[in-house]
This record gives C-alpha cells, sequence and structure tokens, in this order.
C-alpha cells in the first residue's frame, strides 16, 4: 500500500511538473496577459475625467512604451490644454477584444477591440461612441505596454 501511495504522488508530480513546464501553456499565460493587459490600457487610454486631466495623463503614460509613449509625452501640453477647453468627460469600456497576433518570444502582440465610450459635456449632454481599435502591445519590466493604437475603420455595406 506505501509503494503504491509513492508510485501515485510520484506520478502526480511528475504529472504536475510536465503541465507547469509545458511550451503552450506558457504561451496561453503570455497570451491571456498581452489580452488582458491590452483590453485594460486600451480602456485606459479612452478615459478621462475632465476634473483630475493631471491624473489622468499620468494613467495615459502609464499605459504605453516605445512610440506610443513618446507621443503621449510630446503632446501633453497640447492634450490637457484641448481636453480643459472641452471640459468633458469620457468612460471607455472595452466590449470585445482578440489578439490576432503575439511572438511570445519577442515579446510582441497586436490586438483588435471594439469599445464603447460614453462622454459627458460640461453641460451634461450625454453621448455614446463605439470605435473599432488596433493596438500595438510589447512585454516590459512592469508588464504588457501599448506601443501604438489606431482606429479601425468600419468596411462599408452593399
Amino acid at each position: 500500500m506505501l509503494a503504491a501511495a509513492l508510485l501515485f504522488c510520484a506520478f502526480s508530480g511528475w504529472l504536475y511538473w510536465t503541465a507547469y513546464s509545458d511550451d503552450d501553456l506558457a504561451y496561453s499565460r503570455a497570451r491571456d496577459e498581452a489580452l488582458a493587459a491590452g483590453r485594460a490600457h486600451l480602456a485606459t487610454l479612452n478615459s478621462i475625467d475632465a476634473a483630475h486631466i493631471p491624473a489622468g495623463l499620468r494613467e495615459w503614460r502609464a499605459t504605453a512604451t516605445g512610440p506610443l509613449s513618446d507621443e503621449l509625452r510630446r503632446t501633453e501640453k497640447k492634450s490637457a490644454k484641448a481636453l480643459r477647453e472641452r471640459g468633458s468627460s469620457a468612460r471607455a469600456k472595452v466590449t470585445d477584444a482578440a489578439l490576432t497576433s503575439l511572438d511570445d518570444t519577442a515579446g510582441t502582440a497586436t490586438l483588435i477591440a471594439t469599445l464603447r465610450i460614453e462622454t459627458t459635456t460640461r453641460a451634461g449632454a450625454p453621448a455614446t461612441d463605439r470605435k473599432r481599435m488596433e493596438a500595438g502591445l510589447e512585454r516590459t519590466d512592469d508588464g504588457w505596454k501599448l506601443t501604438s493604437l489606431a482606429p479601425v475603420p468600419v468596411g462599408k455595406e452593399g
């Protein structure tokens, strides 16, 4: 009985180790992490509270790296001025997203997503907009960050 229990424990340990070190499992973890980060970062980059513009811009910068981070830093003062003048707040929610590519070795990915953005003006008139976006992602020491962001045009019907 003891030998059977030891054999079972050894076999279970071996199964756990092979599953934990499986390349497919590591790839799926990277996919899930990139997708979750991309969804969160897209929502952040499309949201702003007019009462807290400096904090919102800091949150925007925290989501990005590479060329997108450079662009956000370069246009920060202009963006802050425009946001103050408009006085609008926006809250974005990613309604659907998927990775279209993932290179786990290079630490890069591409994501497509649809967003619903609710905007409120100074006058309080709410509006809802829907957008489709494509985003580039890169794995950094702080996790996955956005490197690019572009609208995806809606195709013509008929």
